[in-house]
Formats: structure tokens, C-alpha cells, sequence
């Protein structure tokens, strides 16, 4: 597997993982250093573990050196270990009956057999835990994993060695390798002391599993949920928090897990006078727009339109929510690449957006009256993510270049024909109507 037991001059704390690591039978005081070492190396690798975890762990865990371009495993071979990036860089990659040629965003040649690359993982990151399950009935790797060497970080040095030569070039430092190391924790003790954390957690698995909740990515493959998976982040808010402020620029679709987020319109309203209907003064109001909970989303209107650099609302936190949140450069190109996806995205967007308008007009006229959600809102707004269902035209096809999604989403807004301007005029009314009946109700 590339490994090099000769004398190795690089930083203190990697060097001496690998010789502690190199046998077998490790002592109190090694298994205490092993620990100590990790922890400074891969600090994420052992958090929330209690002692005795992390001492069986430093019991049975090795230190690998890959070369640059070694594989460490192929997608499809059975898992034989959790994975820790300690010194180096390695890069994912996964197959698929659509992924033939690779991704021109990945910089390394000669690559495209191993698939579409996913992402990178630098130092302190972990890797393999999609595979292992808890009944023991463990599945086949989904993606390929090859090392990306020091990736910039000092080679690996060493002194010649295997020479009898008494002469000074015997001891003249030689470069061994630019290769990565990593700390692989075996199936058995991965098993054994950190699944049931990672189960509680559920990192990677638990955001394809929430991807495959959402309507949006029901017919995604495997190997696109995990590449947008490895690059979703989580956070945390609290009751009354602002996710994203009206006016601020968007950089993150937000994916809610848990919890409930409220959009709002923030805009002025004219204070007119009663006796001669003359506009006196202007005043801030807030319109509340929507309520979104769990599997919902925040941003896709501003990830559609490229021009709206800026969040056309605001987004409230009414109560204790989760959301993960993927980069909007990331995620556009994806998206454009999915006609069914992309089609879906804008059936939402188009609701969105006409029922925006709608709460719109009726604070404008009816300025008096309540701004709060009716309490039908939902079903009068159509405005969640589970609302809509995917065209069967634009289930048919999926394609990645944009004339063929032009052609397979056919109208620019990817929906059935357009009502008549008429009939859209007297839903807008009865929709009106029907909030300011609940706004005089409550």
C-alpha cells in the first residue's frame, strides 16, 4: 500500500504516529501519546468519545502512507476501515452510468476512470462511513478515494539507507515520497467504539438521507447526493434569530432539518388620512410572507435568478431550528445540469414569487389591517417545497448542456400554459378577499 518504514524527517507529531502506530502491542504510555497526537492532528476524529473509546482506538488504528495517485479504495469494494486525513490531501470520486468522463473541476490528469470528482478532504478530515451499517449487513463503497500526496505540504524526507558505504552519500538526505498519510481506524473497532456516535450525529448519511426527503432530490443518484452532501454544512439557531436579512447578499441555499423559519417582506406603508384620503406620512412595515418547516428551503429564488445577488426577504427563526446550508456557486451548476431538477426549482419559485406579490398588494391595500399569516395560509399560498409535483414532460428527460435543457423544460418557466390575464385578475381578487376576511377575523 505505498508504506515506507524507513526514517522519516517530517513534522514531530506525524512521525511519531507513524512509529507508535507500527506495532502491534502498544503500551499505556503509547496509547496515551496515540491519543494525544490525534487529537492535535485530527481534533474533530474523537470528539464526544469517552476515554475508553478513545484508548481502544489508539489500541488498534494504523498510519498509512499513500502516493500521489495511489487509490486507497474503489468504488465497490467492501469497507475495511473509517478513514482520517493526517498529512496530505486525498480526492473523491464517484461513477455512475453518467459520469464516464469526469469533471473539469478536478485539476488532476488521468483521473476520469475513477468517475466525477466529488471534493477534496484536507488534513483532520474523515472519510468511509457510508458504508458501515448497524445490523452488521455493511454496503459497498459508493465512491473511490485516490491520495492527492503532501497536496503543498513539505515532502517526506529521509536519509539513504540499505548502503554499507562508509562515503558521505550514504548519509545525504533523499526525497522518499510526496505521499499522504492517513489513520485508519479497522471495521471491527470503528464498529465497536464510534458508529453509535456517528449514528446519533449521522454527518454524511444524515444529509443524503434529509437530500432524499426533499422533493426537489427524490430521483438524484447516490453519487450526486454525496457530492453535495460533502460540502453541506450545519448550524444552529435560536428562537427569534435572523437566518438571512432582507437586503443582504445571498451566498448559501439553507436546507431546514428541524424547527420552523418565517419569510417576511419588509417595505413602507403610506398612513392615509381618513377625512381626505390624502397620504401623509410613509411608515416600515413587515408582511409576513410564509412559514417554512422541515425539508423546505431559503434561497432558491436567488439561486434561479442569477440577478438577484441580494435575499429579496428576510428569514426569521420561530423556533429552535437545524438547517444545513451548501454554497449557492456550488449548488447553481448542479442545478442547471438536472432539467427535472432545474424545472422543479422554478415551479416553486414561480409560487413563490406570485404569492410575494399577492401579500404585497394586500398590505397595500388594505394597510390597516393585520400583516400576520391567515391561518390558511399554507394551502392558500401553495408557497412550501412539498406543494408541487414534477412535470411529466420534464421527468422524461434529464440532460447537462443547456440546449438540452432549453428543449426538454420547453417554456422558460418550465410550467403548464399560462391562465388568461383575466382569470389570473380574479384569483388575485378571491385571494385577497380571503386574507383580508381572515386579517378582520382575528
Amino acid at each position: 500500500m505505498g508504506v515506507y518504514t524507513g526514517p522519516l524527517l517530517i513534522d514531530t507529531d506525524t512521525k511519531r504516529l507513524l512509529e507508535l502506530t507500527a506495532t502491534a502491542d502498544r503500551a499505556q504510555d503509547a496509547v496515551e501519546e496515540i491519543v494525544s497526537i490525534v487529537q492535535r492532528k485530527a481534533p474533530k476524529l474523537l470528539d464526544g468519545l469517552t476515554d475508553n473509546n478513545k484508548a481502544q482506538i489508539a489500541c488498534h488504528c494504523q498510519t498509512k502512507l499513500y502516493a500521489n495517485d495511489e487509490v486507497v479504495f474503489h468504488q465497490g469494494d467492501e469497507p475495511d476501515a473509517y478513514y482520517t486525513v493526517i498529512r496530505g490531501a486525498v480526492s473523491i470520486y464517484a461513477l455512475n452510468s453518467s459520469s464516464k468522463d469526469g469533471n473539469s473541476s478536478d485539476h488532476h490528469k488521468g483521473r476520469s476512470k475513477y468517475g466525477v470528482f466529488i471534493t477534496q478532504l484536507p488534513p483532520g478530515e474523515s472519510f468511509g462511513e457510508l458504508s458501515f451499517n448497524g445490523d452488521g449487513n455493511h454496503s459497498r463503497r459508493n465512491a473511490g478515494v485516490v491520495s492527492d500526496g503532501c497536496h503543498g505540504e513539505s515532502r517526506i524526507i529521509a536519509k539513504q539507507h540499505g548502503s554499507s558505504s562508509s562515503t558521505s552519500s550514504s548519509s545525504t538526505p533523499e526525497e522518499v515520497s510526496d505521499g499522504c498519510v492517513l489513520l485508519l481506524i479497522p471495521d471491527k473497532c470503528y464498529m465497536r467504539e464510534m458508529y453509535a456516535r456517528h449514528a446519533a450525529k449521522h454527518q454524511t448519511k444524515d444529509k443524503i438521507n434529509l437530500l432524499k426527503s426533499s422533493s426537489l432530490f427524490q430521483h438524484w443518484t447516490m453519487d450526486q447526493l454525496v457530492k453535495i452532501a460533502y460540502v453541506m454544512k450545519k448550524r444552529c439557531f435560536d428562537k427569534g434569530s435572523v437566518i438571512i436579512q432582507q437586503g443582504e447578499r445571498m451566498e448559501h441555499l439553507w436546507i431546514i432539518k428541524s424547527g420552523t423559519v418565517r419569510i417576511i417582506q419588509k417595505g413602507i406603508r403610506n398612513d392615509v388620512n381618513a377625512r381626505n384620503g390624502r397620504r401623509n406620512s410613509k411608515e416600515p412595515v413587515s408582511v409576513d410572507i410564509a412559514d417554512l418547516g422541515a425539508k423546505d428551503m431559503i434561497g432558491l429564488i436567488e439561486c434561479i435568478d442569477e440577478s438577484a445577488k441580494k435575499s429579496q426577504r428576510e428569514a426569521i427563526v420561530l423556533t429552535a431550528s437545524e438547517l444545513f446550508f451548501v454554497p449557492l456557486s456550488f449548488f447553481r451548476p448542479l442545478l442547471v445540469q438536472d432539467a427535472c431538477t432545474f424545472s422543479l426549482a422554478e415551479q416553486v419559485v414561480e409560487r413563490r414569487r406570485k404569492w410575494a406579490e399577492i401579500r404585497k398588494e394586500y398590505a397595500a391595500k388594505f394597510p390597516k389591517m393585520s400583516m400576520k399569516l391567515p391561518k390558511d395560509a399554507a394551502s392558500m399560498s401553495n408557497y412550501a417545497m412539498d406543494g408541487c409535483a414534477i412535470s411529466p414532460k420534464a421527468r422524461t428527460k434529464r440532460t447537462s448542456s443547456k440546449k438540452e435543457l432549453s428543449s426538454s423544460i420547453g417554456s422558460p418557466s418550465g410550467l403548464r400554459r399560462r391562465p388568461t390575464d383575466s382569470l389570473m385578475r380574479q384569483q388575485r381578487r378571491t385571494t385577497l378577499d380571503k386574507l383580508a376576511d381572515e386579517a378582520g377575523l382575528s
